[in-house]
Order: C-alpha cells, then structure tokens, then sequence
C-alpha cells in the first residue's frame, strides 16, 4: 500500500443529494483500468439512488477537505439464520486507490454493522482484479458451493 491518506473523514450517506458527486467517482473508478467500463454519469446516478431507495439503506462516503475519495453502499437484507449486510458497491478515486481508503470504509461499515448485531457482509466481485485480494485482506473468503450467474448478453 502506498502512503496512506491523512486526515480522511468518513461520512454516513443521509441524503440523495450526496450521489451526485458519488456518480461521478463511480464513472471516474470504473471507467478506468482495470474494469474499463462505459459508465455515464446518468447511469451511476440511477444505480446508486435505486440503491438509495432500497430498504434499510447504508452507506459512506470518504473525502479528504471537499475532495471525494471513496463511496461504499448497500442494505441489510433478512435471511433464515440471520440478516446480513449486501455490499453493492465500493469504489475509489483512482488517485486515492492503495492508500488505505477502502480499509477505513471497510473499518467504519464492519465498526456500524456490529451495532446493530449485522454478523456478515456478502458481496460479488472479480477474482482476477485487484479488490479481490482488498477483500481477502479484510477477512472475506469465498463462498463454498456459490457462483454467480446470468441469462441475456454478456457484458
């Protein structure tokens, strides 16, 4: 990891007004190496406020002054032997990648879950970029017996 950033402030999401700029770092974070996606600002924003809308919303945000740094979103959903926290997405600027601003996201939303008894954070990534190592260093493992599919075009 390369020289962590100073003064960095996490914050909860309380308003739909914050996706805006959230949009913007996830067009930014994604459309560069190594997804290299086609995102617009008008789709991010669409995604992250149906994200918004969903029931029992959580996310943060990570700025350094005004400077948006990282976004993590998602919702807790119920499950037979016990709710659990759905990650849906977490990016982060690309200037502020490998400088420990995913691991404090990840230190505020693992430090909020346990005070409302939310044991487990499930989420979908790649195996063959980087944030799947991110996740493994932060106490993920990959799930037995599960694989994720689809039906239609490939993306």
């Amino acid at each position: 990891m390369e020289k962590a950033i100073e003064e960095l402030h996490i914050e909860k999401i309380n308003s739909i007004q914050t996706l805006e700029k959230c949009a913007e770092l996830l067009v930014e974070a994604y459309n560069a190496p190594p997804w290299n996606d086609n995102w617009t600002k008008a789709k991010a924003l669409e995604k992250l406020t149906c994200f918004y809308h969903s029931p029992q919303f959580f996310g943060w945000t990570a700025r350094q002054d005004t400077h948006l740094l990282g976004c993590c979103v998602g919702n807790i959903e119920p499950y037979f032997s016990g709710d659990y926290f759905y990650l849906k997405e977490m990016f982060v600027s690309v200037h502020a990648q490998r400088k420990g601003v995913g691991f404090r996201l990840m230190a505020v939303l693992k430090g909020y879950l346990e005070t409302v008894d939310i044991q487990t954070i499930i989420l979908f990534t790649s195996r063959d970029v980087f944030p799947f190592d991110f996740y493994l260093k932060n106490g993920f493992r990959e799930m037995e017996g599960m694989r994720m599919m689809h039906a239609g075009p490939t993306a």
